[in-house]
């Protein structure tokens, strides 16, 4: 499998493929993938070994260089090409062609190629090559007009949300394309969009307007406080009373009296008095830690949540029990745990076994055992800076 991909994306579509098996070789431009300079860097080291980014996204894979702008690139490109399952890419759709990745010449090279391409908006359509990030494809993908209050302006996803999902989505897709192939014989391009994967996600929204006009806005600045997260001692909580649970145990476990109050009996009342109600739950939630909170809700048969630090997520028990996290040490960044097992097959169940590549570490490799060029060959790419 050839990984083109650059930032996130591609890449994360890839290493879910590579955590699961698959010979993941990573083609990057000279001067490396643009994910080597995003941050934050392992010891605040702003180095191109030590993005943090581009060691989550890029582990069990290979890396070579290789100038696809050069003609013999592009050559070394199709060859590789003639070895490979699957390539991921994430260009602009229209700079597919000047790099040699347009259909006719990938088809050309393998017939039997599955090509996933990421792009923000897919390859048709007005918007197909305007330039976008995780903040525009969140705006424009319908997420962000859900989300916050309402007498507030929307709020984004952090961390880049959308390009993770992706990811995701074309992961899956490529595997379902691999399956066709086993039936035809074909290979053929998946298209994946960044925005239409989030839009895709609104489906309560999008169905509620194209059945009834009505628009699902933000949630009310004032009202219940159910189902929001809520200050306690220590950080955030979730304070919840579902289905048939009576809110009279949501009172005893916070330790409240006046929760019980008939002004608080009903739904209604708790949105109409949703001011108050929200008062005496903050003055309750202020004698609790968050994870005492949640193990107590818990044997009351109470859905409560807590928002987990970073910190707290590397001490979670439950995570720890399913052994989500594994150590991996990188040469030069070092060690650190990752999060490994995204996905778990009950026969066989690969992981993240080799940390992230070291730039182009692996390109006279690859050359020697796929292409069988000789040292002379190399050393000649070399010369003619094409790897």
């Amino acid at each position: 499998m050839l990984d083109l991909g650059q930032g996130v994306s591609g890449p994360f579509c890839a290493r879910l493929l590579a955590d699961q098996g698959a010979e993941v070789i990573k083609i990057e431009p000279l001067e490396g993938d643009l994910a080597r300079r995003m941050g934050p860097f392992a010891g605040n080291e702003a180095h191109s070994e030590k993005s943090i980014p581009f060691l989550y996204l890029n582990t069990n894979k290979r890396s070579i260089t290789l100038d696809l702008s050069s003609a013999r690139g592009r050559i070394l490109l199709h060859a590789l090409v003639r070895w490979a399952d699957v390539l991921v890419e994430n260009f602009e759709p229209k700079r597919r062609a000047s790099l040699g990745l347009d259909d006719e010449s990938l088809a050309a090279a393998n017939p039997r190629l599955v090509t996933t391409s990421i792009s923000n908006f897919g390859s048709t359509g007005p918007y197909s090559d305007w330039k976008a990030t995780d903040l525009i494809t969140s705006a424009i993908s319908g997420l962000m007009y859900h989300s916050g209050n309402a007498d507030r302006e929307p709020l984004r996803s952090a961390l880049s949300q959308s390009l993770y999902v992706a990811g995701i989505n074309a992961a899956a897709a490529t595997l379902v394309a691999i399956y066709h192939r086993l039936s035809t014989g074909k290979g053929g391009r998946v298209e994946v969009s960044v925005a239409e994967c989030m839009t895709a996600h609104l489906v309560q929204a999008s169905a509620s307007y194209a059945y009834t006009g009505g628009l699902r806005g933000r949630r009310p600045a004032h009202g219940a406080p159910l189902e929001e997260l809520m200050p306690c001692q220590d950080g955030h909580v979730v304070v919840s009373a579902q289905g048939s649970q009576p809110f009279n145990t949501v009172a005893d476990l916070i330790g409240l009296e006046e929760l019980k109050g008939p002004m608080f009996a009903s739904a209604e009342g708790r949105i109409v008095n949703g001011e108050a109600l929200e008062q005496l739950i903050l003055d309750g939630l202020a004698h609790w830690k968050k994870n005492e909170l949640f193990h107590a809700a818990n044997k009351q048969r109470l859905v409560f949540g807590q928002a987990q630090e970073p910190g707290e997520l590397y001490r979670c028990p439950h995570l720890n029990e399913r052994n989500f996290f594994a150590s991996v040490n990188h040469p030069i960044a070092g060690a650190a745990q990752y999060p490994s097992h995204l996905i778990q097959l009950s026969e066989e169940s690969f992981d993240t076994r080799k940390p992230a590549p070291l730039l182009g570490a692996q390109t006279a490799e690859v050359l020697r055992e796929i292409l069988q060029l000789s040292e002379t060959d190399i050393e000649q790419l070399r010369n003619l800076a094409v790897i």
